[in-house]
């Protein structure tokens, strides 16, 4: 029997339909991914499945006692103060609390947290973080289906692995996800059902080949559509001649058979197959190349916190017309500090740049991951107005192009959703004609269509890019160089697996290694357990090596605060290795 069944489902979020007569059924053990544009109704959906909303029309059957499991996008308020370990017994009846708090503790380790971090605050921890938590808080409730809304987004790779790693188990019970993060999807999930043009289309495959099969569909969709338009305009020549020698000549037959044909053609237009018209999403920008050696260049520079502690330190690094750089790191390691740095350096006059110089042609065009230009009451063409140098008519004509309807331009870009802020973004990048772009998430709120549209866009040929993701595969179709913010030094690597191997150790590390209630050293990596002596050795050599090389710099490249701490990590690993 079905966990879920939706019959002819119709469902209107203000003056826009959302759903229109649609069917769909959830099995146990489903393994599903629920993908489609942003604003096509995603979370709507899954509101309707879990009952906390009714359709406008149609019906909603539900298996008698069926236990949900739901994960929001966001942290409720009141668990912001809550010890992450106590944030997540909270979801259990009190009477449970005490004796379920070993698998409470087994099942956070599992999802990649330290016994140091179960203390922490809740609202000390990453975005990413925070979703893992209230992942956990459904998966306590032993539910028959988990309802998952985006719970990849905001996560470092480090958390993304641990999610990735628990969906993949045979235990895991059914569930349907909505994600953006196309590896996720063709990770975990057998089955993809996609939302989009009021309508939901089914495939029994993941995310990559039911692309695949609705691309496939598209283009039957549409060859049978011009074939059927090229018989309605062969009709309708023949229609309006037959009238015509009908009137000329007062032949009631012939007139009769011209309305009779057009009839037909009434029938066989209300009858024409449907093609979908997609996104909308269109970015370029001027790929011109400077006549310049570079973009900017970062040399003998420290990149702090906003307290001002230090993060890392870049030697010299060198962005040429061209390029597109991954910055790569762990939540936490300094990527937006950099970026930070970056556009405060821009913003200096050229003559007062000192260890950040950069190009005076650079025309820089900035996404921010937190969209904090929408805190503000404008409505979007007056927003659009003030962030760009086009003229109204432009703004216009571009706005409905982006999906904006002309009776929404006087809405607030307060209220919009993350998906219309990101895209409103872009937009003013296609306005304004960027020739370098420093991008920080910005595939945290576009759907998976927009995201390979936007990949199509920034691959085309001399755009200048930097921008931070955490989506390997994005990283992978549009980086051509990687930098890598790793143990206090922004590197420069060659191969995404290098940075995928370092943080999968370091998890298997974090997972194996036994509870001591002491806080984990070493910038977060795992401690090392004496039962390990190859992984202390592995550990001395490469402190060996990163000593050796920081050495081999010059003086006023080196870092003695550094160097001393990684011959103190190597004496102590020496003495357990004695032991």
């Amino acid at each position: 029997m079905s966990l879920i069944s939706l019959f002819d489902v119709s469902y209107q979020a203000g003056t826009k339909a959302l759903f229109s007569q649609l069917s769909v059924s959830i099995e146990p053990g489903d393994r599903i991914g629920l993908v489609g544009h942003n604003g096509s109704g995603k979370s709507t959906l899954l509101a309707l499945m879990a009952g906390d909303i009714a359709p406008d029309d149609g019906r909603v059957q539900r298996q008698r006692g069926l236990v949900i499991g739901r994960v929001e996008q966001f942290l409720p308020d009141a668990l912001l103060e809550f010890r992450l370990l106590d944030a997540v017994t909270e979801v259990l009846p009190p009477s449970r609390r005490l004796s379920e708090q070993f698998r409470v503790e087994s099942l956070l380790s599992e999802l990649g947290f330290t016994e140091a971090q179960w203390c922490l605050p809740m609202q000390s921890l990453s975005g990413g973080q925070k979703n893992l938590a209230l992942f956990a808080r459904a998966v306590l409730l032993e539910p028959e289906l988990l309802l998952l809304d985006e719970p990849g987004n905001h996560m470092d790779s480090s958390a993304m692995w641990a999610l990735k790693t628990y969906l993949q188990k045979p235990d895991v019970p059914g569930f349907i996800m909505i994600s953006h993060d196309r590896d996720l999807l063709d990770s975990v999930t057998d089955r993809t059902l996609w939302l989009r043009d009021e309508r939901i289309y089914s495939f029994n495959r993941p995310y990559s080949d039911a692309k695949i099969r609705l691309a496939e569909q598209d283009e039957a969709a549409a060859r049978t559509r011009k074939a059927e338009e090229q018989q309605i305009d062969k009709l309708q020549r023949s229609a309006k001649r037959l009238a015509h020698w009908g009137k000329v000549y007062d032949n009631e037959d012939l007139a009769r058979k011209a309305k009779t044909m057009e009839k037909r053609i009434d029938r066989l237009e209300a009858e024409k197959t449907f093609v979908s018209q997609g996104s909308g999403l269109s970015l370029t920008v001027d790929a011109e190349l400077l006549k310049a050696r570079q973009m900017f260049i970062l040399e003998n520079e420290w990149v702090t916190a906003p307290d001002g502690s230090e993060l890392f330190r870049i030697d010299e690094l060198l962005l040429k017309p061209g390029d597109r750089v991954a910055l790569l790191g762990v939540n936490g390691a300094g990527k937006s500090s950099a970026i930070r740095k970056l556009i405060h350096a821009h913003q200096t006059p050229q003559d007062q740049q000192t260890t950040t110089r950069f190009n005076p042609n650079v025309r820089l065009g900035y996404f921010d991951q937190e969209l904090e230009r929408f805190e503000t009451d404008q409505s979007i063409q007056d927003w659009v107005r003030e962030q760009t140098a086009a003229g109204d008519d432009d703004i216009r004509q571009s706005l409905i192009h982006w999906g904006f309807p002309y009776l929404d331009h006087g809405r607030s870009v307060r209220v919009l959703s993350g998906g219309e802020k990101a895209r409103l973004l872009l937009l003013t990048f296609q306005l304004d004609q960027p020739n370098l772009l420093i991008m920080d998430e910005p595939t945290n709120h576009i759907d998976l269509q927009g995201k390979e549209e936007l990949e199509a866009d920034l691959t085309q040929s001399g755009l200048t890019l930097l921008f931070t993701s955490h989506d390997r595969r994005f990283i992978e179709r549009v980086a051509t160089r990687l930098w890598w913010i790793h143990q206090g030094q922004l590197l420069e690597i060659h191969d995404l697996s290098r940075y995928d191997d370092a943080f999968a150790a370091s998890a298997n590390a974090s997972m194996s290694q036994p509870s001591t209630g002491q806080p984990v050293v070493n910038g977060g990596e795992a401690a090392l357990s004496e039962d390990h002596p190859d992984r202390l050795l592995e550990r001395i050599v490469e402190l060996e090596q990163l000593l050796a090389d920081d050495q081999a710099r010059k003086p006023k490249f080196q870092k003695p605060q550094r160097q001393a701490q990684w011959q103190a990590e190597i004496d102590q690993l020496m003495r357990q290795l004695d032991h």
